[in-house]
């Protein structure tokens, strides 16, 4: 299956350093050639915004406006020309001052609107920081399992956002009311447990997709296997799933105090961890080599491009930011062949990016920006 969704023009109005910018895009691969400093991510940046409230950069909202704009903050702004299913849409990213700050507004066609973009189309990163995905946060390594599945199911965002709604919700409850209020925390309880069952067992569903697909994979790679280390994780591959939300529920009442003394969730659907395991040496991806960590990360990649290929109505975009300077360049250019191929557009950065345009299969199917121009 294909991509459905292009961005055919990019406005950026007092974004960072890009007082204003303006591109038209006419390919699948759009280079982004610049030299550093120049606001390479920063376009990445902007774009993925439309879907995360921190985006690629993991940023605040108040450093992504222009550091010398005078004038009211509606003067930034990101606004996009994209086609979806064959179908012209305006889409507008701006700013509005609040009590906590800034918030963002998106406008579809020139009018406010509450609708996520991620109703209409998912974008999937992948940035420097991944060299270290193996040493960083076990959140962050969830973020990346649950952002590849966000791009094949649209719903599960909205389960990571409501689980999050109701966990914060308990908290309160207990803080103010402690255990007075039992039927109005149970409730809340319910609706917790089931919808964290729902994600565990979305991410499961996932992850026996890329077994399956690394398990196809030429030796020495196909004795790579992913797992989750959270306890729900495990029992939904003994139990059936209602009887995990029920041991969950349980879990929640049993930790209610516990819970209001630490002001957090203490058993949660997201308390897992990613587990890369390599069978062949029984050692975790987290103690091999960063130059095998990197070979991993793109296995992983590869095995959730493949899903990607079974898709029934794919609308994804991707952003690749420097991934030349810490990914081996022919596994990077084996990626953009697949994406290539499933005509997924792909944003990425490089310096020069004159190695790539010196392939003679690649010439035609790039578009290369310099910015520096």
């Amino acid at each position: 299956m294909f991509s459905n969704v292009r961005i055919e023009k990019l406005i950026l109005s007092n974004y960072r350093n890009h007082k204003f910018l303006e591109l038209e895009l006419k390919k699948n691969i759009i280079l982004i050639c610049g030299k550093n400093g120049s606001g390479k991510t920063n376009i990445l940046e902007s774009i993925s915004l439309l879907t995360s409230s921190s985006g690629i950069k993991k940023t605040n909202l108040i450093e992504t406006v222009n550091s010398n704009l005078k004038g009211p903050v509606e003067l930034f702004g990101v606004n996009l020309l994209c086609n979806i299913n064959n179908k012209k849409m305006k889409i507008g990213l701006g700013l509005k001052k609040n009590a906590n700050g800034l918030k963002k507004i998106i406008n579809l066609e020139g009018l406010k609107t509450n609708k996520k973009i991620d109703e209409y189309f998912s974008i999937f990163w992948i940035s420097p920081r991944m060299t270290f995905l193996f040493q960083n946060s076990k959140e962050e390594r969830r973020s990346f399992i649950d952002q590849m599945i966000c791009s094949i199911d649209f719903s599960f965002k909205k389960f990571l956002l409501q689980y999050e709604k109701y966990k914060s919700e308990r908290i309160k409850i207990l803080k103010k009311w402690n255990e007075t209020s039992e039927e109005w925390l149970s409730l809340v309880e319910r609706k917790l447990a089931a919808t964290g069952i729902i994600i565990c067992d979305a991410r499961r569903k996932f992850i026996k997709q890329l077994n399956f697909n690394l398990s196809e994979l030429d030796r020495p790679f196909h004795s790579l296997k992913i797992g989750l280390s959270g306890e729900l994780d495990s029992l939904l591959l003994k139990k059936p799933a209602i009887e995990v939300e029920d041991f969950f529920l349980k879990k929640l009442k049993e930790n209610r105090r516990k819970d209001i003394l630490t002001g957090k969730t203490n058993f949660s659907a997201n308390k897992t961890d990613l587990i890369v395991l390599n069978e062949n040496y029984d050692r975790e991806a987290k103690n091999h080599s960063t130059g095998e960590q990197k070979v991993i990360i793109f296995l992983i990649i590869f095995s959730f491009m493949k899903i990607l290929k079974n898709q029934k109505d794919l609308k994804v975009i991707f952003l690749l930011d420097d991934v030349f300077s810490f990914l081996d360049k022919n596994f990077v250019l084996r990626v953009l062949d697949e994406l290539n191929k499933l005509k997924i557009q792909t944003w990425l950065t490089d310096v020069s990016g004159d190695w790539i345009m010196k392939k003679e299969s690649f010439k035609s199917i790039i578009h290369k920006i310099n910015i520096d121009e």
